[in-house]
């Protein structure tokens, strides 16, 4: 299965240029609908994580709502940041969700979203779902 969304991530760098703002942002969006699309899979503390990114990128949230999110999820995890247990690696995947785009690693965002979805054993019908609706791949 890591070899499937090696093959994702490999087809999204090679169609855009995720140094391209306008590219950036769609690559939010796609993170925004996939998590959105397993929100019943993430554990409670996380749930939130795809509705404020997405307040954000519409403009009805602040980035300091997005950042107080983004810190209340690393607390939840605090200590077990590095462990491999699904409800954490979950927790990860909604992090990514909450960092910024615009900045000079947003492939690296997008590859550890990746990593973690797959490890956590987050459904991938909706990842594909999601890449097919954002990418058209």
């Amino acid at each position: 299965m890591q070899m499937l969304n090696t093959r994702f991530f490999d087809a999204i760098a090679s169609a855009v240029d995720l140094d391209d703002p306008a590219e950036q942002f769609l690559a939010q969006r796609f993170m925004i609908e996939a998590i959105g699309s397993v929100t019943s899979q993430l554990p409670e503390v996380a749930k939130s994580a795809g509705a404020v990114a997405n307040r954000f990128i519409t403009g009805a949230a602040t980035a300091e709502e997005v950042i107080a999110e983004r810190v209340r999820l690393w607390r939840a995890i605090e200590g077990r940041d590095q462990s491999d247990k699904p409800d954490v690696l979950k927790i990860r995947t909604a992090i990514c969700v909450l960092h910024p785009m615009d900045i000079a690693n947003s492939a690296e965002t997008l590859e550890y979203f990746f990593m973690f979805w797959q490890q956590a054993g987050l459904a991938q019908a909706e990842l594909e779902a999601a890449i097919q609706s954002t990418y058209g791949i």
